[in-house]
């Protein structure tokens, strides 16, 4: 077992420390990737008929986030105030619980619990973010973000790939793959992986106020500094998971796509994510800095959604390709650099506070966009939610300028 604390030097972050957070990124998404795609086919045997599955399915996803949602700034505040290894570990354990109880349920109610454990220990990846921020030099944080999130994105395209091989052994056995995965995930950072918060730069209280989500977020959103970041993660979230809850329904409607070729498109996702934040990102940081390399991810997710709301009056394959691959460029460029901004904005004392807040954020975004997406995508046109996600990706872009302006001087977190 580890227990020394790992700490910034001007040499970066550790090779064997970097690796286990990328082995971290890499299993969590695998992991996820496993057991997404079975459960609607788990969910439809406690149901009755498409509809309730359906509505089951909605249900299922709608917990984990609500219970993320909740869980996430408790966790980031507890991690300010314990260390962040404690609670990866948690946060790793509870996943491996949620997927083992998804894989031995015999009915939707244990189903819905599995997916509230994992959802309230769900703190791995903005624990992972906040380590990355305790460690990694400002020179070296984008780089530092994008190898992890390059590793996420491997995850996806693995994800999928293994579980199919599993099912080979019964719809169950993804799920119980994916909790042995998450299992031997938490066993190597348990004896590997070295403590990054130095005990001088913990919370000294850890109050309520600090657990609750709400007086979390709100005395996140009363720093000004930290205000315009989080505004601009919140709507790239709203862009983002609109898209996410509709392309594969364009895909289906106006060119008559299949699920095989809708699932090449996410592998295609996948690997340009891959590609982006573990080749092209340095070499851009060094050249414009973090900032200008966000702006680049937005400009190119604006214009790549505006291209799949006029694919949805003008059908073009080859149009939805390339803005299916230009908007995981943009999404690779934008969140690692969004990330080591919002990290340098954060200090080094309230580093899983702001994580949390912010993974918090996304959270309600997944909760709740796929609802109103999907409306807009019945009711006013096909192209309608497209249009608007390309619309709050440019408010990003204003917020952007803002945080840029208002950027505070290294170590100038929230109190």
């Amino acid at each position: 077992m580890t227990s020394t604390v790992e700490r910034r030097s001007g040499a970066g972050l550790r090779p064997r420390a970097l690796l286990l957070l990328q082995a971290t990124a890499f299993l969590s998404a695998a992991g996820n990737g496993l057991a997404a795609p079975v459960v609607p086919f788990l969910a439809a045997r406690f149901t009755g008929d498409p509809a309730h599955a359906a509505s089951a399915v909605g249900l299922l996803s709608a917990s984990y986030s609500l219970c993320a949602f909740f869980s996430a700034p408790a966790l980031g505040a507890l991690s300010d105030a314990t260390g962040r290894r404690p609670v990866l570990l948690l946060s790793l354990a509870g996943s491996a619980a949620g997927y083992a109880l998804f894989g031995l349920a015999d009915a939707l109610p244990l189903l819905l619990l599995g997916r509230m454990i994992d959802g309230l220990t769900a703190g791995n990846v903005g624990t992972v973010f906040a380590y990355l921020g305790d460690t990694a030099p400002d020179e070296q944080r984008a780089r530092s973000f994008g190898r992890v999130g390059a590793m996420f994105g491997a995850g996806l395209i693995a994800g999928p790939a293994l579980g199919a091989l599993a099912l080979r052994l019964g719809l169950r056995a993804p799920f119980f793959l994916a909790a042995a995965l998450t299992a031997l995930n938490a066993a190597g950072s348990y004896l590997f992986l070295a403590e990054s918060l130095a005990p001088e730069h913990r919370a000294r209280a850890l109050s309520w106020r600090r657990l609750n989500p709400f007086s979390q977020l709100s005395g996140l959103l009363r720093v000004r500094h930290l205000r315009p970041l989080l505004t601009v993660g919140a709507l790239f979230t709203t862009a983002f998971v609109s898209l996410q809850a509709t392309f594969a329904l364009l895909a289906k409607d106006r060119l008559g796509w299949g699920a095989d070729a809708v699932s090449f498109a996410v592998i295609a996702v996948g690997a340009t994510d891959v590609c982006v934040q573990g080749v092209l990102l340095e070499r851009l940081v060094r050249r414009l800095g973090d900032a200008r390399v966000l702006a680049l991810g937005l400009s190119l997710v604006v214009l790549a959604l505006a291209t799949m709301g006029l694919v949805a009056s003008h059908p073009s394959a080859t149009a939805f390709v390339a803005a299916i691959v230009a908007i995981a460029a943009g999404e690779g460029l934008l969140t690692a650099s969004f990330s080591a901004l919002l990290s340098r904005a954060a200090g080094p004392a309230a580093q899983g506070q702001v994580q949390g807040g912010h993974q918090a954020l996304q959270e309600l975004g997944y909760a709740t966009v796929p609802l109103v997406a999907t409306q807009l995508y019945a009711r006013a046109g096909m192209g309608a939610p497209f249009w608007a996600a390309a619309a709050a990706a440019a408010l990003a872009g204003v917020f952007l300028r803002a945080s840029v302006i208002e950027a505070p001087a290294p170590g100038g977190g929230p109190s």
